[in-house]
């Protein structure tokens, strides 16, 4: 049965309609329109009032992210100094540096986990690639700004103003392309007689060492606290990107610059730059931009190693020194860091054997009876500048002790060789005696000033641990923290002292001090 309306509900509802004051184009609407209408406009107010919420929500998350993370605060007049009561050591009121326990020095940080995917292994289970994490993806740092291992690894809000006071230097004097000279630097305005360069020919060297030392301050060209820092890694990577070869040639394809014509050394800029372009993947994850530069430069390394040894000026050339070896081994860690994240398309696997040969080399050229490792012989004094320098004027007398070892302790420790191995203790044994100092020159009294030994020693000795560590980490810094430039033109820089010093010139000294003093949190700690 068909069911009839009322005619009164009828009559009524006219009768409403007519006594109305709604417009005839409303009254003559059918009401299952106007009810679809009403529907519409509730739903779009409703979902308004979500999106909103949602907006509110996000905005107020960013706004916690940014209180928790504020960077330091840099400011140029305040002296940087190891006598200042920073806040972040409250409880340590009679000396900022934070004293270890050796006993409680753990072999892996807080905070690490076994399961991480950045704390890989790279020749056989036995190499290390601890990595450690930021809120900005895979980077080298026990947490965002090394906060997270900073005090308890040694470090102090004076180390870390003087990291970024020597940033602030360097973001300074970037040539506008992106890179920065060892000789002929950029100067800004007003500071046209600064001094403190270098050799020429290391640009490609020195660009690869800033750009490591924003990395180690957890800055890329798309993350960071710093927006600058950012835009000076973002133009840092395009003018490294526009010097890479690409040739038929395998002897040069890959390669981050050309063979120097003037000088051998090219071979260390491009196993920095590996080192350098590998971390700044790794950490940005930017595979677009990145994946095939890094993975041409690394197979140029690897393709130019000498088959069961290491690497010296040049492809396959047949000689070996262990400063250049280090360099690549250190590349090539990087590197397959990026392979396990599967940034890179080459296999873990392919690492093993260039490992391998590396401390075939290391342990070639150590003596066995003290420990010493030589630069291309065991206990050999090691490489000179070309030119006349008198040694007592740029060499520091440690020369035949220290550095080599340096780079032979850390290259062991990461490749797994045991803290107990007989190898790695008569190296540190050798590495404690040359605590750093900075002693300039006087009369007959020869320099102890070698940074470049310090970054690597510091590197091999946190790794080590224990009492040594602290021990080494507090002339470490009473070393470098109060001999940073403060004021003038060159403030946040260091001098260039010694004999890399007057090849890199200022800006190599500057890069190298602040990675020194980013020890803390660029890589955690190997197992025993």
């Amino acid at each position: 049965m068909n069911e009839e309306h009322d005619p009164n509900e009828e009559y009524y509802e006219e009768e409403e309609l007519q006594g109305s004051s709604l417009p005839d184009w409303l009254t003559s609407t059918p009401y299952w329109m106007i009810s679809t209408a009403l529907h519409v406009i509730v739903l779009l107010i409703f979902g308004t009032v979500v999106v909103m919420q949602v907006e509110d929500k996000k905005e107020e998350r960013r706004t916690v992210i940014r209180k928790e993370f504020k960077p330091p605060e840099y400011d140029p007049t305040k002296k940087r100094d190891i006598e200042r009561k920073p806040e972040i050591l409250k409880d340590q009121k009679k000396n900022p540096v934070l004293k270890l326990n050796p006993e409680k020095v753990k072999t892996t940080p807080k905070g690490s986990d076994e399961k991480n995917l950045t704390n890989k292994e790279l020749l056989n289970r036995s190499v290390n690639d601890a990595f450690g994490m930021t809120g900005a993806g895979a980077g080298a740092y026990g947490n965002r700004f090394g906060k997270g291992s900073l005090t308890r690894e040694g470090g102090s809000e004076a180390t870390e103003s003087a990291v970024l006071a020597a940033l602030k230097w360097l973001e300074r004097h970037q040539h506008p392309d992106g890179h920065w000279s060892s000789n002929g630097f950029y100067r800004p305005t007003g500071c046209e007689n600064e001094t403190g360069d270098g050799f020429p020919g290391y640009d490609v060297g020195v660009t690869a060492l800033a750009m490591l030392a924003y990395l180690g301050f957890g800055h890329t060209h798309e993350t960071g606290e710093y927006r600058e820092f950012q835009v000076v890694m973002k133009k840092a990577m395009e003018w490294m990107l526009s010097q890479q070869i690409k040739s038929d040639d395998p002897k040069i394809d890959g390669l981050y610059g050309l063979p120097g014509e003037s000088i051998d050394e090219w071979v260390y800029s491009h196993s920095i730059a590996t080192m350098a372009m590998a971390e700044l993947l790794l950490m940005s994850r930017d595979r677009l931009k990145l994946r095939k530069s890094v993975e041409s430069s690394v197979r140029w390394c690897m393709r130019s190693q000498n088959p069961g040894y290491g690497w010296k000026y040049g492809y396959l050339v047949g000689a070996n020194d262990t400063s250049v070896t280090g360099w690549m081994v250190l590349a090539l860690k990087t590197a397959k860091a990026c392979s396990d994240l599967r940034h890179i398309k080459i296999k873990g696997k392919e690492y093993d054997q260039h490992f391998e040969w590396a401390l075939k080399w290391f342990d070639s050229c150590t003596m066995k009876s003290t420990g010493i490792c030589g630069y291309e012989d065991s206990g050999d004094q090691g490489s000179s500048l070309t030119g006349s320098y008198p040694d007592n004027e740029i060499y520091p007398y440690s020369k035949r002790l220290s550095c080599m070892t340096a780079v032979s302790v850390l290259c062991r420790l990461f490749a797994g060789q045991g803290k107990r191995s007989e190898d790695i203790k008569q190296g540190v044994s050798v590495l404690m005696d040359e605590l750093p100092t900075w002693r300039k020159r006087q009369g007959k009294r020869l320099s102890k000033i070698n940074m470049y030994y310090w970054y690597y020693a510091s590197y091999a000795m946190f790794q080590f641990g224990d009492s040594k560590w602290a021990q080494w980490n507090k002339a470490m810094i009473e070393a470098l923290v109060p001999t940073q430039i403060v004021g003038t033109c060159s403030d946040g820089s260091w001098d260039p002292i010694g004999e890399w010093g007057i090849a890199g010139g200022r800006v190599y000294s500057t890069a190298i001090g602040a990675m020194t003093l980013e020890v803390y949190y660029r890589f955690t700690r190997t197992g025993s």
